[in-house]
């Protein structure tokens, strides 16, 4: 009788514990399934449009200055722009420069809560800031000062870099994940 009361007990404990460690993995696997839909959902809804964005934006700014900004120095910066320098910078700003501005604030707007971390990143704060500006410069374009740029200013460099890191840290994580769900 003691024999059947330990077997029938050891059986119960083998029960409970093939039970818990069959929940605790499906968990597990759970979870690690829905990271890997979140980082998904993040390059394909936001980084990845704004990396490709971005990327084009700045080819095109790199284009732009090495063929239409005949002024390099600081001083001249201000001054009025002559009648082919204005017309190719409004075709630019028109075409180029202020639709793919909007279009990643609207991304942005649309996906903000796709961000990387707590807090939405100053930088993507001031690139929104700027990107509205230009419906401003649109729509008062002969009554702007001799520059004709968006009021708020780009803000340089920082945005792209912040982009391109973001996505390179979400495609490494994605691997990652990715790799650990094959085995």
């Amino acid at each position: 009788m003691t024999a059947a009361l330990v077997t029938a007990c050891a059986s119960i404990l083998i029960a409970v514990l093939a039970y818990w460690l069959n929940h605790h993995g499906e968990t597990r696997r759970s979870l690690r399934r829905a990271r890997i839909e979140w980082v998904n959902s993040q390059l394909k809804d936001l980084y990845g449009p704004l990396l490709v964005l971005t990327e084009t934006n700045e080819m095109a700014w790199s284009e732009y200055r090495t063929h239409h900004v005949v002024r390099n120095d600081d001083a001249s910066a201000d001054a009025p722009l002559l009648a082919l320098e204005d017309a190719q910078w409004r075709s630019w700003v028109e075409l180029v420069f202020a639709p793919a501005a909007q279009e990643m604030r609207k991304i942005i707007t649309a996906r903000g809560d796709l961000i990387i971390g707590e807090e939405m990143p100053p930088v993507v704060l001031e690139f929104c800031a700027h990107a509205a500006s230009y419906d401003l410069l649109l729509a008062n374009w002969n009554d702007i000062g001799p520059s004709k740029s968006a009021p708020i200013r780009h803000p340089g460099s920082r945005f792209p870099s912040y982009v391109r890191e973001s996505y390179g840290a979400l495609k490494a994580e994605q691997a990652l994940l990715l790799s650990k769900a094959a085995r």
